[in-house]
């Protein structure tokens, strides 16, 4: 009884989390139109921004690939492949959940950059140009939502070398827009927040549906 309880509590949890992180984004979006942070955007921007010939080649081209990872049509190929690939794992709800979640988490990151319509740092020139509003960053938000849910979905990506990889991918990331001189630290939490808050709530329906279907631990609950 007890542990059907808890079961059924942590969609609740999830969901709660995931709205309250959601709320936080707009907030953040509202605060940094505002002129709030500006000095910790500055400060952060400073310390990381790269420029040609004064960074490293190697940084420079090293970030370049982390961030075309994360961004553009190879970001859908890699989640399509993940779709495919927890479709044959663990079936269509699995699938759905990562292919749906990750669509509209993107469509959600792009409305809220034109409503923001944030203007992109011109601190340094851009070393990945891009024209597009700032807030919040998709490719910090794509890599929040896509890396999370995976660990979520996936009883076996739960091994720490897993877990480690895909924090290291999220924050890779998000720092690399920063270091490209094309997002304001502001933006890439906002990202990470927000594809944050889309895999927590996508991982309480799947907890759910799961449970309420079988009666069975879901694999989100799984030690």
């Amino acid at each position: 009884m007890a542990r059907a309880i808890s079961t059924l509590n942590l969609p609740l949890r999830l969901s709660l989390s995931g709205i309250i992180l959601f709320t936080l984004v707009v907030a953040l979006g509202y605060a940094v139109t505002a002129g709030h942070f500006r000095d910790f955007d500055l400060a952060v921007s400073h310390a990381l921004n790269m420029q040609r010939g004064v960074s490293p080649d190697w940084l420079i081209l090293l970030m370049q690939t982390i961030s075309w990872i994360g961004g553009g049509l190879q970001r859908y190929i890699i989640v399509t492949i993940l779709t495919v690939a927890l479709w044959r794992w663990w079936g269509w709800g699995a699938a759905l959940a990562m292919g749906l979640t990750t669509l509209i988490a993107a469509f959600t990151s792009d409305v809220m950059k034109y409503s923001f319509a944030r203007l992109r740092p011109d601190l340094v020139a851009q070393l990945d140009p891009i024209t597009s509003p700032a807030f919040p960053s998709g490719h910090a938000n794509n890599a929040a939502v896509v890396y999370i849910l995976f660990i979520m979905l996936v009883p076996q990506a739960r091994h720490p070398l897993w877990q480690a990889a895909a924090a290291a991918m999220i924050l890779l990331t998000g720092i690399s827009r920063i270091m490209l001189g094309v997002h304001w630290p502001t933006d890439v939490i906002g990202g990470w927040m927000l594809g944050a808050s889309f895999a927590l709530m996508a991982g309480a329906i799947i907890a759910y549906r799961q449970h309420q279907r079988q009666g069975k631990v879901p694999s989100i609950l799984a030690p």
